[in-house]
Order: structure tokens, then sequence, then C-alpha cells
């Protein structure tokens, strides 16, 4: 069986199981249109995720929890980074990623749009697939936030992230290895329209040997024409022009006022900023003064973080650009966690939206053309209309 990885989404009714150990947090629902969502609550979801009928035996393997989601803009859907493992078609992520599916929010349906033409992954036996030669994709891996979509392009890119284990062990082929190396040098890009990924030469390793491949970023500025990278620290930044191809280092004028190991990220399309968060820390970059500025922290937290310290909020990762209302919008470990800012205002509203058990260590996107913000983790989600307070009568807020 030639098994092409390159395959077009397909529907279906079987739903997608929970990590192994992971407690679902609410009994899900189906499709509940926007208009029907109680607004500032978290409803969750249930995602009717769908094989590809010709892997016989596959299974969904969901267990990387390191793999940011993707709003595609064009079609208003979110692209879900999970696994597949399929003993007849020789696939076997681990807890990498293998697989691209999309979630059409309408629907609650998920189809698979590509799955990586490579054996093996976190657990080793990396083995390039057949259709490798005429099909080359990147390698499974943890993506972090090194993974975003290009509207006008209709295209996702993909640099960095975890992906060295997958030629661990004995037995490895010298062109699987070479396959790999040349991986870790190379930016991908993913066609909507060719069903394909390409291998662009070059990656910020070119600039810094020694970057390290864990919770990179990178993310799409419209009106540079370019994709922006840091790397876990905003120590090393670069910039990649859409129509040369080409990487560029470029220097910064500021120093970011956060780690970004751990952080995930929104995109401000009212400013043109890219906005990180990490806990209770947030703030914003402007490509075009190549500088960062400091948000006002979510909530309180001592820093550095006590040793003895349990609170789930010290981990959350949830952001989102709300451009309805103009707000960022985090989540947390319960919707009681849920905080908006307005930018520029000194402090974030918490929205006590409920006991609701959510995931602090999931992403969110927000979907302008239903007014709906999503959270995720693999097959797990919840959706959320925010709606704003109104002042009382004859006072302030």
């Amino acid at each position: 069986m030639r098994f092409i990885l390159t395959c077009p989404i397909v529907w279906c009714l079987a739903a997608a199981a929970a990590p192994a150990g992971e407690a679902t947090p609410a009994a899900p629902l189906g499709p509940v249109p926007p208009a029907d969502l109680k607004p500032n609550t978290w409803t969750p979801v249930k995602i009717d995720a769908a094989l590809p009928a010709d892997l016989k035996g596959a299974r969904w393997d969901t267990g990387d929890g390191f793999s940011y989601s993707v709003y595609r803009a064009k079609t208003g859907t979110v692209l879900i980074r999970t696994g597949i493992d399929c003993k007849a078609a020789g696939l076997s992520p681990g807890y990498y990623t293998n697989t691209t599916a999309e979630w059409d929010l309408a629907t609650d349906k998920a189809g698979v749009v590509e799955v990586a033409n490579w054996g093996g992954g976190s657990y080793g036996k990396g083995k390039l697939l057949p259709a490798f030669k005429d099909h080359p994709t990147p390698s499974p891996r943890h993506t972090y936030d090194g993974i975003c979509y290009v509207e006008e392009e209709d295209a996702v890119y993909v640099m960095l992230g975890a992906n060295w284990k997958t030629c661990l062990g004995e037995g490895i082929e010298p062109e699987t290895k070479a396959a790999l190396a040349l991986d870790d040098n190379s930016t991908w890009r993913y066609s909507f329209a060719e069903k394909k990924w390409t291998r662009i030469d070059g990656s910020v390793r070119q600039f810094w040997g020694g970057v390290s491949s864990f919770e990179n970023h990178m993310r799409h500025w419209p009106a540079g024409g370019k994709l922006l990278y840091f790397n876990d620290s905003a120590k090393y930044y670069a910039e990649f022009d859409l129509k040369a191809r080409k990487w560029a280092k470029v220097e910064l004028k500021s120093r970011c006022p956060m780690s970004l190991y751990e952080a995930r990220s929104a995109w401000d399309t009212k400013r043109g900023l890219w906005v990180f968060r990490h806990g209770p820390q947030a703030c914003t970059y402007d490509p075009a003064t190549r500088e960062f500025k400091a948000l006002p922290d979510l909530y309180p937290m001592p820093n550095p973080a006590p040793k003895d310290e349990k609170d789930p909020r010290r981990g959350c990762q949830g952001i989102a650009y709300n451009s309805k209302h103009d707000v960022y919008f985090a989540s947390g470990p319960t919707g009681n966690d849920t905080y908006v800012l307005e930018p520029g205002k000194e402090a974030w509203t918490n929205l006590k939206c409920g006991d609701t058990p959510l995931r602090g260590w999931a992403y969110l996107q927000y979907d302008p053309k239903t007014d709906l913000t999503v959270l995720n983790y693999q097959f797990q989600a919840f959706k959320f209309r925010y709606v704003p307070e109104k002042p009382a009568a004859g006072g302030g807020k």
C-alpha cells in the first residue's frame, strides 16, 4: 500500500479519545450555534475527529501538549497538531505530533489535513516512509509556538521544534539521519492549494548554530511581509522575507521584559503587535520599531516562584486577541481564571466565569467570523463568547 500523506480532509463521526490519564473536564456537548452560547461562559464541545479511511488500524496518539494550534483565517477553522499511530502504515510518533487536523468550528468535526511521511518519533526508530521520496515532509516534533499561518498564501510555516529523539536508537539508516539534520536547517511551508509541504533552505541556525530547538516562536507580520522569530529567551531575533524566502538576523532596540520559555502568543491585528503571555506575565513586541513593552501582570504572583508553590496559574499559556471588542483575552485552569485587558489600561479584568475546569496548558484562538474564542488541548475543546459588562447607569465601570 502506498500512502501519500498529503491527504484531503475527511469527516466522520468518530469521537477522539482524551489522552491517557487525562480527565475530561466536563461532559462535552455537540455543536452549539454561536447565538445560543451563554455569554461569558466556557462551553465544552465534543470534536468528532475522523481518521483517514485508508489507515487501517490507526488510532489517535494525543500525548503531545507542546504543539500550538493555528487559526486558519481563510476558512475560519483551527489547525490542531496531533498524532496518528498506525502499525500498518509505519506511523509511531509517540508523544510528538506527526499530523495536522482541522477543526470546523461550525460543525465541531475535524479531519486530517496531512501526516508526516516519517516513521518513529519521540521513542526513536526514525524511518523515512516510501512516500517521502516524492512528498518530503517535516519530521515528527513538538512545534511549540514555532508554527504560524500566512493568510495571503493560505499556507502554514514550521521551523525548529523538538524532534531529536526521532533518530535515537540503533539501526537508523544514514539517509534518515541526513534528512533529520537537513530538517533542522530548513523552513517548511505547507500550501493548502497544493496540499503538500515544501522545504525551504535555511533556518535561524545559519546565524546561531547552537540555538535551542525548544520553545521557539514564529509569527506572520502582515504589514512587513515577513515571518518573525524569537528563541525561548528572546535573545535571538530574525525575520523571514516571504518573497525572497530568506532569513535575516535583526538587532533589537529593547530587551524582552519576560522569559519566552513556555510562553504562547497572539497577534494584535489593530496595532500590528505580537502579544506574549506565560502565567501572570505578558508583553508586546512591535516589529516596526523592534521594541518590547511590558503589559500589566494578569494577577499578582511572587517572582521568582516559591519552591513549594502549587498554584496552577503559574504555567497557564492561553492568550488571544479579540478584534471585535479590541481586548486581549487570557484563560486559566478554571472559568473563574479568565482575564481580559483593554490595550492601554493599567489592569486586567477578571471575568468570573464559573468553576468549569479548563486546562491551563491549552491554546486559544479567536475567530472573528463567529466572534468566538476557542480553547483546545488536542481534541479537548471549549468555546467562549465574550460580552463586555455594561457600565452601571450614571457611573463608571
